[in-house]
This record gives structure tokens, C-alpha cells and sequence, in this order.
């Protein structure tokens, strides 16, 4: 286990009972780490035979380790909400250490031959996988920058990030683009560091 101690975590897509965000929180709660956790409806994916409560359930699991957490709504394709959902974990914990961008698409309608899929649901996809990781890396990165004070940011794509399959060409091409989108960002802040201009104390 690592110690995460002191540590703020934010997991998007975090509102799921079986999802793989509500188990990256519970394991960042379990090494120390406070948690926001965020999903685009407090109770994502809830039906009429789930007592599930979603959002809030995943804060009590999280305090009832003994963590502070609190959680958001908030649609990762647009900006001003990822912009809000920052500035509000940032108002409650003082900054952002980790972010994980974990939320996703609803699997369903792309799941079919690239021939029947709607422009609209290829677009959601894209909208949710992309343009979510995009937004929350730029937003999150601009505050981890303005603080000096580093922090970690996980992408989640797939296996499918790096080897197509039937029936998948709109999630395929998603998590191709997150693969690709984090190995440019991670080499674009090497090179900024590397580049800095700010002044060295002399030895």
C-alpha cells in the first residue's frame, strides 16, 4: 500500500455501485488520501430495483474510513462545470494532488458496425473520453502549475487503446486518442521543466 496521507484526490466518474471509479476511490481512501469524488447525475446508472444512492453513498464509505470527502456533479464535456467542479474541490481541500479522470461513456448504442453507428452517439463518446480527459488535464494542470507544487494526473483509457475490435470503432478510437493525448502531455511538461527560465540559485 502507499501512503497518500495529507493527499487530495479527485475521481471523475466515481458514482457507479460496480464501477471502476467508486473502487479507485475507496483504494486512494484506504492509503490516506481524501477524496472528491464526481459523476454527471448523483446517482448514475441507478434503476428502479437498486437502492443505490450514488454519489453520496460513495462519500459515506470514504468518511466512514476516516477521510474527508465530499462529491460533485458535474459533466466532464463542458468546461465551465469542470472548471466549477475544480474550483470547488480546491475551496474545500486548498488544492488537487491526484486527479484521475476515470468517467466515461455509457456503453450501449456504439456497439454496433461502424455502417449503423449514429454520428450523434460517435460523437458522445468522443465527447465524454476525449474531450472530458482534455478539459480536466488543461484545468487541473493550470492549477498544479499556478501552485508549484506538482501532483499526478491518471488518464484511464483500454485495451482497446491499442488494439481495435468489432463492433467497437467509436470507444477503439477514444481510448487511442486518450493513449496518445497523455504520452504528448506527459512529454510536453518534460520539456517545459526542462525549459524553464526560472533562475537557478547558484551552487
Amino acid at each position: 500500500m502507499y501512503d497518500l496521507s495529507e493527499k487530495i484526490a479527485l475521481v471523475t466518474g466515481a458514482g457507479g455501485e460496480h464501477g471502476i471509479g467508486r473502487a479507485i476511490a475507496m483504494r486512494l481512501a484506504e492509503d490516506g488520501a481524501d477524496l472528491a469524488v464526481s459523476d454527471v447525475t448523483e446517482a448514475p446508472y441507478a434503476d428502479g430495483g437498486s437502492d443505490w444512492a450514488g454519489l453520496p453513498q460513495v462519500v459515506d464509505e470514504i468518511r466512514a474510513l476516516g477521510r474527508r470527502s465530499i462529491g460533485i456533479t458535474a459533466d466532464v464535456t463542458k468546461s465551465v462545470e469542470v472548471e466549477n467542479m475544480i474550483r470547488e474541490v480546491i475551496d474545500e481541500f486548498g488544492r488537487v494532488d491526484i486527479l484521475v479522470n476515470n468517467a466515461g461513456a455509457l456503453a450501449g448504442p456504439d456497439r454496433v458496425s461502424v455502417t449503423e453507428l449514429d454520428e450523434a452517439v460517435w460523437d458522445q463518446v468522443q465527447l465524454v473520453n476525449v474531450k472530458g480527459t482534455f478539459l480536466c488535464c488543461r484545468t487541473t494542470a493550470r492549477h498544479m502549475i499556478d501552485r508549484d507544487g506538482g501532483g499526478k494526473i491518471i488518464n484511464m483509457s483500454s485495451r482497446l487503446g491499442k488494439c481495435g475490435e468489432a463492433r467497437h470503432t467509436a470507444y477503439c478510437a477514444s481510448k487511442f486518442a486518450v493513449i496518445g493525448f497523455t504520452q504528448s502531455l506527459a512529454m510536453s511538461w518534460q520539456l517545459t521543466a526542462l525549459t524553464s527560465t526560472r533562475s537557478v540559485p547558484p551552487r
